[in-house]
């Protein structure tokens, strides 16, 4: 049935299922690179660096419910590419949100910060970038009037990265923007998210 359903996509639906594919190989290959990481730190990174990144983006943008539906409608509208540049700042987004908890949570204290940083470095070979786009996320989270525009920080980046013509992105975010009911779902969505990711992370230790 799995295979009807999957030549069916490919036909009907040829764009959404060689993104899909292509995401799908990102997260296959965060797992392998993340679990040559150091022992200590293995299983944390890859919830956030593997999964959750996966998990968090297919969710938002590729599987609608009510209060998702404009994002769901701006990644179907746009040119669909630089699938591995979403997956990089999806985990870069994810590893922001580890960095601050790693200081801020008294359980996540025992990890290192240096380390995880030396391991991304030396074991995936987009590391640089993804540690680079965390350092943008965090210089952006500097100058946001409330910690919740986070999350639409990282909606406006993967946009800007799936649309070629910034001409017909700006008006989609302006009516992202004003829609206060998935301003909210994207807020709720996201403290879920990290929730899920701490639940993991205490499932493994």
């Amino acid at each position: 049935m799995n295979v009807i359903k999957k030549l069916i996509g490919r036909i009907l639906f040829p764009r959404i299922f060689k993104f899909k594919n292509i995401l799908e190989d990102a997260f296959i290959v965060a797992v392998k690179e993340t679990s040559q990481f150091d022992g200590s730190v293995r299983n944390l990174s890859q919830t956030w660096l593997a999964v959750c990144p996966h998990t968090y983006f297919s969710e938002l943008f590729l599987e609608i419910e009510n209060w998702n539906a404009p994002f769901v409608r701006a990644f179907e509208h746009s040119d669909m590419v630089n699938v591995e540049a979403c997956y990089q700042l999806t985990q870069a987004f994810y590893l922001r949100h580890l960095f601050r908890i790693i200081v801020q949570d008294e359980k996540y204290r025992k990890y290192s910060q240096d380390q995880i940083t030396q391991n991304v470095l030396s074991n995936m070979n987009f590391g640089a970038k993804i540690l680079s786009f965390s350092t943008d996320f965090e210089k952006a989270i500097k100058n946001m009037a409330s910690v919740e525009d986070f999350s639409m920080c990282y909606v406006e980046k993967i946009l800007q990265t799936l649309y070629l013509d910034r001409k017909l992105l700006d008006p989609i975010l302006t009516s992202i923007w004003m829609n206060a009911e998935s301003l909210f779902g994207l807020t709720v969505f996201t403290t879920e998210s990290i929730k899920r990711a701490k639940y993991i992370d205490s499932q493994s230790s």
